[in-house]
C-alpha cells in the first residue's frame, strides 16, 4: 500500500526527512533498477575527489548500518577490516594450533594477550618469536618455537598475517602531501571507469507528496541513519529556522542520470571470508571462540548491530548527472541569501565537501518564492550514490 509523505508546519524535522530519505531512496531503485530488499541510498562527500581508487575503498570498508539510506563521512565510518581483524583475534586455532596451547600450558593466555595488543605489522611468527625470548626460559622457548611452527599454516595464522600483509594494501597520497595505506578491494578507479562507460541512463521524477516511503527487506530498520538536516551549512550560521520552513512543504527532484552502474565491492587478500564463516557459524562453540580473549564475542561482531554483521557487496555509482532539486516553501529575499551563501555543502539530498566538489550547484530563487538548486556532474566524474548490504556470513 502507498503511503504518501505528509509535511506540516509542526512536523519534526528529523522526521520528515526520515521520510523524504525513504522516498527518495525507492525512487532510486525504481529509476536504477535496485533490489529494494537489499539496497541503501548514500547521503555524504561522496564524489570521487581523486584520481586513484581511495574513495572506492574508504566506501567499500564502511561498516553499513542497518538502514535504507545513511550518511556516510568516510573519516568517521567504522572500518570492516578493523573489525575482521578484531574478529580473528578473538577465534581460536583449528585443531592443528591446539599444539601451541598445550607447549605454553598457564602461559597462552599471556601469549594472547600480547598478540591482541600488538598493533605492529610483524609476522605472527615473529611477533611469537619476540613473546618468547622476554617470558619463556630458554628450555621452554625451544619447545614453543616448535609448537608454533608445526601450528603456522593454521588458517588463522595465516589470516593474522595476511592482514598486515603490505601486499593486499594500496598506499595513497592525501592532502599536504600525507601518505595512508588503505585495504584493497576489487572495486578499482579503473573498474569503476570501465562500468560507468559502459553504464545505462535514467530518467528522475521524484515527488514527495506521491512518493512511496514504505519500505521491506535486510536493510529498513529505520530509513536514515546519522543525518537529519534539509540544509548542510559551513560553521557559521544556523539553519534550524529555515530546515523547519523547508519541511512545511514538499520537494521534488526531476531530471537525468547520463551513466549509472554497479561494481562489485570484495575485499582482497587480506580477508579470508571462511574464517569468518567459521565464526558465524559457531556461535556457541568454545572450540573456535577463545576465552582468554577480550576482542570481542559472537553478539559484538554478528549480532544486529554488530560490526561484521553486514557488509558492502556492490556500490552504485553515476556520473554525468543534471538534476533540480526544487523546495516548495516559500523564502524570503533574505532566506534566500542565507541558503545561498552559508549552504556551502549543499541541500537535501545532494551533499559534497565544498572545497573539493565534483558537481556543481546552482541556487534559483523562482517567481513564486520557491527554490531550486540545481545540480550537475560532469560526464567523466563519479560520485557514489548507494550500495548492496549483505548480511553476515556473505
Amino acid at each position: 500500500m502507498q503511503q504518501n509523505v505528509r509535511l506540516t508546519s509542526d512536523s519534526s524535522v528529523p522526521q520528515v526527512i526520515d521520510e523524504l530519505n525513504a522516498g527518495w531512496r525507492n525512487e532510486v531503485v525504481r529509476a536504477l533498477g535496485m533490489d529494494s530488499s537489499t539496497f541503501q541510498m548514500a547521503q555524504g562527500m561522496l564524489g570521487l575527489q581523486s584520481e586513484d581508487s581511495s574513495a572506492l575503498f574508504r566506501m567499500a570498508d564502511s561498516v553499513p548500518p542497518q538502514s535504507t539510506t545513511a550518511y556516510y563521512d568516510p573519516s568517521g565510518k567504522n572500518k570492516r577490516s578493523t573489525a575482521y581483524n578484531g574478529l580473528l583475534h578473538a577465534m581460536l586455532p583449528t585443531s592443528s594450533g591446539n599444539g601451541l596451547r598445550a607447549a605454553l600450558g598457564d602461559q597462552y593466555a599471556n601469549w594472547i594477550a600480547y598478540r591482541n595488543a600488538d598493533k605492529s605489522d610483524d609476522t605472527q611468527e615473529a611477533l611469537f618469536k619476540k613473546w618468547a625470548n622476554r617470558h619463556l626460559d630458554p628450555g621452554k622457548e625451544a619447545a614453543a618455537l616448535t609448537a608454533f611452527k608445526e601450528a603456522a599454516s593454521d588458517p588463522l595464522n595465516l589470516a593474522l598475517d595476511n592482514y598486515v600483509n603490505k601486499s593486499f594494501y594500496t598506499t595513497f597520497s592525501g592532502s599536504a602531501s600525507q601518505m595512508f595505506a588503505l585495504p584493497n578491494y576489487s572495486c578499482t578507479i579503473d573498474v569503476a571507469r570501465n562500468a560507468i562507460n559502459s553504464g545505462s541512463s535514467a530518467t528522475i521524477n521524484y515527488n514527495s507528496a506521491t512518493a512511496k516511503t514504505s519500505s521491506t527487506g535486510t536493510t529498513v530498520s529505520g530509513s536514515a541513519s546519522g543525518f537529519y538536516d534539509i540544509f548542510n551549512g559551513a560553521a557559521s550560521g544556523s539553519f534550524e529556522q529555515l530546515n523547519q520552513l523547508a519541511t512545511s512543504s514538499e520537494f521534488t527532484i526531476s531530471g537525468t542520470i547520463g551513466q549509472y552502474a554497479t561494481v562489485v565491492s570484495n575485499a582482497a587478500g587480506w580477508y579470508d571470508g571462511s574464517l569468518v564463516s567459521r565464526a558465524y557459524n559457531g556461535k556457541n562453540d568454545n572450540t573456535i571462540w577463545d576465552p582468554n580473549s577480550n576482542a570481542g564475542t559472537w553478539d559484538s561482531f554478528f549480532g544486529a548491530n554488530g560490526s561484521l554483521a553486514r557488509r558492502m557487496s556492490s556500490l552504485l555509482l553515476v556520473s554525468g548527472y543534471d538534476l533540480v532539486v526544487t523546495s516548495k516553501a516559500t523564502y524570503s529575499a533574505s532566506q534566500f541569501q542565507q541558503i545561498k551563501t552559508q549552504a556551502s555543502f549543499g541541500i537535501w539530498p545532494f551533499f559534497s565537501a565544498s572545497a573539493s566538489s565534483t558537481h556543481t550547484q546552482t541556487y534559483t530563487h523562482n517567481e513564486d518564492g520557491t527554490l531550486s538548486v540545481r545540480y550537475q556532474l560532469n560526464k567523466g566524474l563519479i560520485a557514489i550514490w548507494g550500495a548492496t548490504i549483505q548480511n553476515a556470513p556473505n
